[in-house]
């Protein structure tokens, strides 16, 4: 490694008076929360190498490097001094110019920065940052004399590798607080500090073997390297197993793996590189992909229904007209095999296909299935594969267009991208169909970090960049998405049938109420649901219970004084976790051990209240000793292949039972399910928020087609307090006409969405009173423009998290263009008024466009 001549840094430092040597200059996003793009100047050794898209290496806010992106270059010269840019990173673009715009209109429409943008599209190990490293200061003389301890060990350290990391000297110390010991080593000109940005992506390399010349091009002189071997006996069995491994796997370039030789010849190393020495040999490495490809004979997809055929008839005669279709298919209806054929079209065409789930737990069964159709044309992009697969997936799906034959994708490449909201971020070459598959799922809403992106609203205009289509489909639409299609923005298909006929399942609404008065109720279980289990446990069939909450129990709480367990850094209570026998919090993750007297009045009569997915696993093993249960909710799926093995284990059998959160009720297909519980029907229904119907509409009815998929009718049993509620009545008679009818009319009369536009602004901050004052101030500025489209400040249902005091503004706006971009130039004006007066500097904004 060349190290930087320290007389270099000194004057890298000192850039008090920049030259500008060129007239070339470069707008770069740096993914930093900064306003706008840097202006940086463009070396001339530089400019044929600086490209838009292209990531450069430059400095920010002190000696900091960071990998920018160039967005343009231009030759207009600021009005400030300018840093130049110190080296450019990629011989080609990273990103293609619709990416940047898409980019663009993000950071717009979700009044967010171009670097907040960057931060969440890129894979982490394509951004880059600088890490300070020590060097040996070459005016030191070595002697080690005047230093002290901890000195000393840096020093030896430095004396025997050229450089060192920060992390480095932490561990060496074997202390956290290191930098009072390294400023004295630069007081005493032992050391000097510089930033060094290495590149994080590497790519895999596998060692090969393959035979030398002129035996490679030559095969008829093959029988001379035989004759070489002839007296080394291990020597002529690998070369005999080389031939046989290049016949059977015929590569392009005529190597082997040597892992493969080994085994195959089981030889080791000394034997090959004997070989190599006598020429026969060529011992080599060489880059392959870490995607792996699809191995297996592929499968033709089943037969279209009559519906199916229909339905593909109509979204084709409507993307005709529209841009975007709905399609509104019953639970079981065999959407899944229309976007088949389409995803085969579009492949015929030469396009590329962006294929959007809610949730990565559905990319297990849906992969699986597309597969054995598509084969490896077919590839996966979420944030639990690696950091390398995520970039070399990028550089493929950038690559689409260079890798064609005959005009037509070559196998393996980049066709059709399965993903969840983060796939959006793809630099699309050629993208001709975007499928939204569950697109009423909140889960496409990005809440943290910024951009606070809606999933289905983004992959749109991602569509509409690029010229593609979008389908949207579901079996329960989002009130926007169902009226857009009313009012014929969207087109609209329906399946009203299940596949093969089957009915839809039985629904029997259970009021728990009612049972927990005649003595029925057993914990948490009606009569009615465990007859019903033990039924379909009997018929060998298998059964899901849905219960919105994770953990044991959300509170503890001491009997004789009313106290409860509570978070000291949110205003929530700790859930107890009976696997862990802790409190946890759900907002920032605090935790501590259960208590055994109440920290208040000292009393030992401390009671678990409410339940969750954990106590209802718990407690249906004592109602249902020989059933095998398990658990699918946050906690269960935390490991990489956690969802794959839980899902395959409740596939192939292995449970009988399976407890959930929302993740069991998104389009997950299992042939055998006979009963699905919902547990607590009000929990859903009865929370403060103006979706709350909506979403326990969606949730109720997705969950429900779990049931009976395969040649038989199943069974939902629905426990509710409340079972005269509306959507109850309208989930029982699988009314969504009704539904929707009873809903849009009360959106129109309040004045919600999609007659208005919404968006949130979270203020936050340390203390109460600085908070309390700067969001007054924030809200007159938006109030002297917007007058009563402006509600709050207000305190929200979790009024701190993470030690941070909230408070909402929420402005409710008509749909008018002109109103929403004077709306969002406003909120930008507030925020630099109110942080510019004193004692608000530090109150931080988020903005929440379009909030779920």
């Amino acid at each position: 490694m060349q190290l930087p001549d320290p007389t270099n840094i000194a004057l890298q430092n000192n850039s008090l008076h920049p030259i500008l040597a060129t007239s070339t200059f470069a707008e770069v996003i740096l993914p930093l929360a900064v306003p706008k793009p840097y202006t940086y100047s463009v070396p001339e050794a530089l400019i044929a190498q600086v490209r838009m898209g292209c990531r450069v290496e430059v400095q920010f806010g002190g000696n900091k490097l960071y990998a920018g992106l160039v967005l343009k270059i231009h030759h207009k010269t600021p009005d400030h001094r300018v840093k130049e840019i110190l080296n450019v990173i990629d011989k080609e673009p990273v990103l293609n110019e619709k990416t940047l715009q898409y980019w663009q209109w993000l950071a717009g429409y979700y009044c967010c920065s171009l670097g907040e943008v960057m931060d969440a599209a890129l894979p982490a190990n394509l951004k880059l940052a600088s890490e300070r490293r020590l060097v040996l200061s070459p005016l030191y003389d070595a002697n080690f004399g005047g230093l002290d301890d901890k000195e000393f060990l840096i020093a030896e350290a430095l004396s025997l590798q050229e450089t060192i990391t920060i992390e480095d000297v932490r561990q060496i110390l074997n202390q956290r607080t290191v930098f009072p010991t390294i400023k004295r080593l630069l007081d005493k000109k032992v050391i000097y500090l510089y930033e060094e940005m290495a590149e994080k992506y590497k790519p895999k390399r596998v060692a090969c073997v393959r035979l030398a010349e002129p035996y490679r091009s030559q095969q008829e002189l093959l029988q001379e390297a035989f004759e070489m071997c002839a007296k080394a006996l291990r020597q002529t069995e690998a070369l005999m197993a080389f031939v046989q491994l290049e016949r059977k796997h015929k590569p392009e370039d005529g190597g082997v793996l040597r892992s493969e030789l080994y085994k195959k010849a089981s030889i080791d190393s000394s034997v090959l590189n004997a070989m190599a020495k006598k020429g026969i040999f060529e011992l080599y490495e060489k880059e392959v992909s870490r995607l792996g490809g699809f191995e297996e004979e592929l499968s033709e997809a089943e037969s279209l229904s009559d519906q199916q055929t229909r339905a593909l008839e109509e979204i084709h005669a409507h993307f005709t007209e529209k841009n975007t279709v709905l399609l509104h298919g019953v639970t079981g209806s065999g959407k899944t095999r229309v976007y088949v054929e389409l995803i085969r079209e579009a492949i015929e065409r030469g396009e590329q296909v962006l294929y959007l789930l809610p949730e990565v737990a559905l990319t297990t069964q849906i992969i699986s299935r597309l597969q054995k159709i598509f084969g490896d044309q077919i590839a996966v992009y979420h944030h639990r594969i690696t950091h390398n697969d995520r970039v070399e997936l990028w550089q493929k799906v950038q690559q689409f267009g260079n890798e064609k034959t005959a005009g037509l994708p070559v196998v393996g490449a980049a066709c059709c991208i399965l993903g969840a909201r983060s796939a959006l971020f793809l630099p699309f070459e050629k993208l001709g169909l975007v499928i939204v598959d569950e697109e009423h799922d909140t889960s496409y809403k990005q809440n943290d970090p910024a951009p606070r992106y809606s999933g289905r609203d983004a992959a749109i205009y991602l569509a509409h960049l690029h010229g593609a289509k979008v389908l949207l489909g579901t079996a329960t639409p989002s009130l926007e998405s169902y009226q857009n299609a009313k009012t014929g923005k969207y087109g609209l298909v329906e399946m009203t049938e299940r596949f093969g006929g089957i009915e839809l399942p039985e629904t029997l609404i259970v009021d728990a109420k009612e049972e927990a008065k005649l003595r029925k109720l057993q914990s948490h279980f009606t009569s009615v649901l465990l007859d019903e289990l033990k039924a379909a446990l009997g018929r060998g069939e298998q059964a899901i219970l849905f219960q919105n909450r994770r953990g044991y129990a959300p509170t503890l709480r001491c009997t004789a004084c009313g106290w409860h367990s509570e978070c000291i850094h949110c205003d929530v209570s700790l859930t107890y976790h009976k696997y862990r026998n802790n409190l946890q919090c759900h907002y920032c993750g605090y935790q501590i051990a259960l208590a055994s007297t109440c920290p208040a009045c000292g009393s030992i009569e401390l009671k678990l209240q409410g339940f969750g997915t954990e106590k209802i696993e718990d407690e249906l093993k004592i109602y249902l000793p020989e059933a095998n249960i398990g658990r699918m909710d946050y906690d269960a799926v935390r490991t990489k292949d956690a969802h794959a093995r839980i899902i395959n284990d409740f596939e192939e059998k292995r449970l009988d039972i399976l407890v959930g959160t929302q993740m069991v009720t998104k389009g997950l297909d299992f042939d055998n399910v006979g009963v699905v519980g919902v547990i607590s029907a009000d929990q859903l229904l009865q929370f403060p928020d103006f979706r709350s119907g909506e979403r326990g509409f969606q949730l109720i009815t997705q969950v429900a087609g779990r049931a009976g998929r395969r040649g038989k009718r199943g069974k939902v049993i629905v426990q509710a307090m409340n079972v005269a509620h509306p959507v109850l009545r309208e989930v029982f008679d699988n009314d969504f006409q009704a539904f929707f009818g009873r809903e849009i009319m009360e959106r129109k009369a309040f004045a919600y969405p999609p007659f208005t536009r919404l968006i949130k602004v979270t203020l936050k901050h340390k203390k109460p009173d600085v908070v309390n004052r700067g969001a007054t101030v924030f809200a007159n500025v938006l109030k002297s423009k917007l007058d009563k489209r402006v509600l709050g400040p207000s305190v929200p249902g979790v009024g701190r998290v993470r030690g941070q005091f909230l408070l909402d503004v929420l402005i409710k706006m008509e749909m008018k263009p002109g109103l929403w971009k004077m709306t969002k130039d406003l909120i930008w004006e507030a925020t630099q008024t109110m942080q510019q007066k004193e004692g608000f500097s530090t109150v931080r904004v988020n903005v929440d466009v379009d909030p779920v």
